[in-house]
């Protein structure tokens, strides 16, 4: 029998591989892992007149055209961050769509920190670590949980800002976020932090151990890093208590809904609701008392026929929000090098991590069309609800309720992250020097998801009758397994069933039998596995040729690459038959290759001439041949003007792609069924843009004039992935300025305007949207659609509908980046001032790229601030180090902009107030090595605004923590 923990046998080859590379392999050294802060921070920031992310060519008399800005090691721990996720998120270039607040709002993605450049999507913004490419941490994706690298040995981040693909390949459609590590480490560092909320319930702490030596008469130099982090879950009541605030439509009035105060679900009622056979007046719902009897529902406030109300029998839905999951993460990182010959090196990076993460969320419900069917004869069928439904001559009733006493659903998901990569570098001959490196990572989930119920049991469990032998409580299919149930509407599933059904009532609050519950819940598991491999190689020269007019020498570098990218699940066999609660997820998987050449050049064209200190040009190009989507190609050009020592000016122009990956590919199909209003049924026709447009292409269709359509059911069809799928296109251009004024030494300003246009996205159509463009298109009926919605040819109804993942949407946006930083002596210390802002212009989406007039202006909503900023002051006094962090961003719509225009007087809270947050830090340096700090997070203790608790997209810009402390030291020795 095998007895080894698979942990210990993956920690065991890393540690391996770690010894390997310190007898011979391992990366190009770069900085010394022990250089001040202060220093590395003006290294980072001169506004890139170092080697920057953004190029393959290294040659430092060329600077970026490209719009960067740069995190350093100081700004990371200046933070308190003891995971580089958030506190990459609070950077005005990135949106809030990935946090640890509210990653567990999408089913398997809870822990998971995605960085999302633009609002644009996660999936096209590309992260890179140490300028190579990072294994993907969801399955079918390729976008990398960045809380996996370790927070206290990133040495900075480079944050690009523009179309990248023609530099690194797919996905950098609106820029690259890359990770710098330290490198070259001597010596041993030691660091702990521990932190908590004001407020109490909630726990942040941090713990890393750093070791580094050289070797080999210092030819080499290897270094071994362990960094351990975790989190306390932090349910809503522990932090609000209790805010039953909801959304309400306003009786008699538009369609805008209300934020109500006491307000709930009157329909997710913990005790159970209903109605009396068809009757659809809400004032005549009738609730369950505890003891099982019926009462009439109150509704003394507003309501409507959504399922909200205020001041009546309601639940309050928020307290089943979790602020914050429990997570924990464990790192092994290691980086090797060894010196072959002056000119010659090998390298080695590995990383191992091993997450756990812990959330629960709602528990189950029935409620309008899934409401639980209750007939006469059940056993728990009170008196008093006997009586009501023999006097209506009812034999069942449809049960609303959220089954709270069943217990809340959540999932436990634990991640194994392995990476290696193992290169060499040096120089082949005179000024020609290569790159070449393998890069493999491998990510194993495992998701537990728990209570999840399996509906047939639940349904046997419901339907109770009394046992006409012994008159005890049991299941109907107990006594008869092939008796048709009324919440299946037909035989129950036997493989589902299994035995030993245990009888509950669900009439009244804690109604639920506990025994019951055990039985119909379970745990289901679902596994993943991605897989990535990267090989390849550049080759660089910085001395190429002497450009005319003594402008100095030309750069290139150009390179080969393959990269193989798959991605497996195995979703458990209850899960995928659609016998749980959870969605029918299918197992599905695939992979893809691709093989890539790209050119860089740089040419300086003009130097050392008035108003043009230096003018140079630089342009990159990369084709690339996808197994799945044939070739593709990328380019960009810039344009780098310095006039003076004072003035410089910047410009792009990209075309940069981003292929579909495994999930959009490959997820698969599965069976829907979709509720559809038919757009040619003669009373649709005048709902059209173009009445005389879906006229015309009814027509076509063979549907005669003054057709209704009949079918009251819904249609059958299929939804999920599309194998067809081409790459999406995006279009960027950027135009700046940098400003250095020589009279001010230690002042600098960067003023950058970016326009980014993506075409051909990837979205999913809805079963309603297929139907209505197939008729609605200007173009007749020759289009994708109306080959997705079939059609009856004798009856003209529609009879199957395809709405899978297409290239058909369009999203435009454009913004000004600003930047800036000033530094001057103060009362015998330093203080350095940090600016970064963002303002969007303008965010359109068109849902569907061929029709120009539908558009939804998103700029100024929820979780699209107008204006996003972040302002660092940092103040040194001899060993004191003090820092000032505040976060800004502008109020926002809780509304859409089209509501807002058409009905700008509607019922206030429209906006989401704006946010400013402020951190502070202070640390002391003793001369034995060690340092000593502490720090609050969000001092003046704002809250969020009412109903935004950091669990959704746009909420999460705002703290929900309130006022935290932590404290802890660095070690060095």
């Amino acid at each position: 029998m095998n007895t080894n923990n698979p942990h210990q046998i993956r920690t065991r080859h890393f540690l391996a591989l770690a010894c390997m590379a310190a007898l011979g392999m391992g990366p190009a050294i770069a900085q010394d892992g022990t250089t001040d802060d202060a220093k590395a921070r003006e290294k980072a920031t001169k506004l890139e007149t170092v080697t920057v992310t953004g190029s393959h060519i290294s040659n430092p008399n060329v600077v970026s055209t490209t719009p960067i800005s740069v995190l350093t090691a100081a700004d990371i721990r200046a933070s308190g961050a003891v995971n580089i996720g958030d506190l990459m998120t609070t950077m005005p270039q990135l949106a809030t769509t990935y946090t640890m607040g509210n990653s567990g709002r999408y089913i398997g993605t809870a822990g998971n920190s995605q960085l999302d450049l633009r609002n644009l999507g996660s999936n096209r913004t590309l992260v890179l670590v140490n300028g190579r490419r990072f294994v993907g941490s969801s399955a079918g994706s390729t976008g990398v949980d960045v809380n996996l690298i370790p927070a206290d040995w990133i040495e900075r981040v480079d944050i690009v800002t523009g179309g990248a693909s023609a530099v690194y390949g797919a996905d950098a459609v609106t820029g690259v976020v890359n990770f710098i590590l330290k490198k070259n480490y001597k010596g041993a560092d030691l660091h702990a932090q521990i932190g908590t909320s004001e407020h109490g319930g909630f726990n942040k702490n941090l713990f890393s151990l750093t070791g580094g030596m050289n070797f080999a008469e210092d030819r080499g130099n290897v270094a071994v890093s362990v960094e351990h982090s975790q989190q306390d879950a932090l349910e809503f009541a522990d932090r609000f208590g209790h805010q039953a605030y909801s959304n309400i439509l306003t009786p008699n009035g538009p369609t805008d809904a209300a934020l109500t105060s006491d307000g709930g679900s009157y329909t997710n009622y913990n005790g159970g609701t209903f109605s009396l056979g068809m009757s659809t007046d809400i004032t005549k719902r009738y609730v369950f008392n505890p003891d099982g009897s019926v009462r009439h529902q109150v509704f003394n406030g507003i309501y409507d026929n959504t399922g909200r109300c205020s001041d009546c029998d309601r639940l309050d839905t928020n307290q089943f929000l979790q602020l914050q999951p429990n997570y924990k993460r464990t790192t092994l990182s290691s980086v090797a090098s060894f010196n072959i010959t002056p000119e010659q090196r090998l390298y080695f990076e590995g990383t191992y991590s091993h997450t756990d993460v812990t959330t629960a969320s709602t528990p189950a419900f029935g409620s309008n069309a899934s409401a639980y069917v209750i007939t006469r004869d059940n056993a728990y069928v009170s008196p008093s609800l006997a009586a009501l439904m023999d006097a209506n001559r009812l034999k069942s009733i449809k049960v609303a309720r959220l089954d709270v006493d069943a217990g809340r659903r959540g999932e436990d998901t634990s991640r194994n992250t392995t990476r290696g990569v193992f290169g060499a570098n040096g120089v082949i001959t005179g000024d020609w020097e290569y790159d070449a490196s393998l890069n493999y990572g491998v990510t194993d989930e495992t998701r537990h998801n728990l209570n999840n119920r399996i509906n047939d049991r639940f349904a046997a469990s419901i339907d109770a009758v009394h046992d006409p032998k012994t008159g005890n409580i049991v299941c109907r299919s107990t006594l008869n397994p092939n008796a048709v149930n009324p919440n299946v509407g037909g035989v129950l599933n036997p493989i589902a069933l299994g035995g030993g059904c245990v009888p509950t009532s669900i009439f009244g609050a804690g109604a639920v039998n506990p025994a019951a519950a055990q039985w119909f819940n379970t745990t289901t598991t679902t596994t993943s596995r991605l897989t990535q491999f990267v090989g390849g190689g550049t080759v660089t020269n910085n001395n190429l040729f002497q450009m005319p007019f003594d402008a100095g020498a030309a750069s290139i570098a150009a390179g080969l690459e393959f990269r193989r990218e798959s991605s497996r699940q195995v979703t458990d066999p209850l899960d995928r038959a659609g016998l749980t609660f959870l969605n029918a997820i299918p197992s599905s998987g695939g992979a893809y290759d691709v093989k890539e050449g790209y050119i860089e050049t740089a040419l300086p064209l003009l130097s050392g001439r008035t108003l043009a200190k230096n003018l140079t040009f630089d342009a990159a190009i990369r084709l690339s041949d996808y197994s799945t989507n044939g070739h593709t190609k990328a380019w960009r050009w810039g344009l780098d003007w310095a006039l003076d020592d004072n003035v410089r000016l910047r410009g792009t122009l990209s075309s940069a792609v981003r292929a579909p990956n495994i999930d959009e590919l490959y997820s698969g199909q599965s069976q829907n069924y979709f509720f559809i209003t038919d757009p040619c049924s003669v009373k649709q026709l005048n709902n059209a843009p173009n009445p005389t447009v879906r006229a015309a292409n009814c027509q076509a269709l063979g549907i005669p004039a003054g057709w209704t359509s009949s079918n009251s059911a819904s249609i059958k069809g299929v939804s999920g992935s599309n194998p067809n799928l081409k790459p999406e296109t995006g279009h960027t251009w950027t135009a700046g300025m940098v400003l250095t004024p020589k009279f001010l030494p230690d002042f600098g300003v960067t003023l950058d305007y970016w326009n980014i246009k993506l075409t051909d996205a990837i979205s999913a159509v809805s079963g309603e949207d297929t139907a209505n463009h197939c008729v609605d298109a200007n173009t007749g009926i020759g289009n994708i659609y109306c080959s997705d919605a079939k059609r009856d040819t004798v009856t003209h109804e529609l009879i199957f509908i395809k709405s899978v993942n297409q290239n058909i949407s369009a999203t435009s946006t454009s913004g000004v980046d600003i930047g800036a930083y000033y530094s001057n002596p103060l009362f015998g210390g330093k203080m350095r001032w940090d600016l970064n802002a963002t303002k969007v212009i303008a965010f359109t989406e068109h849902p569907f790229q061929d029709d120009p007039s539908d558009t939804v202006q998103d700029n100024g909503t929820l979780g699209f601030p107008k204006w996003k900023a972040s302002l660092r002051a940092t103040y040194t006094l001899s060993n004191w180090l003090f820092n000032w962090n505040m976060r800004y961003f502008s109020s926002m719509l809780r509304v859409t902009n089209e509501s807002y225009q058409s009905n700008p007087t509607q019922t206030t809270p429209i906006r989401a107030g704006a946010g400013f947050f402020n951190d502070v830090r202070a640390g002391y340096s003793f001369k034995n090595g060690m340092q000593a700090y502490v720090g609050i997070t969000n001092v003046f203790d704002r809250n969020p605004p009412v109903n935004l608790f950091g669990t959704g997209f746009g909420s999460a810009l705002y703290d929900a923590m309130g006022r935290s402390y932590y404290a802890g030291f660095n070690y060095k020795f």
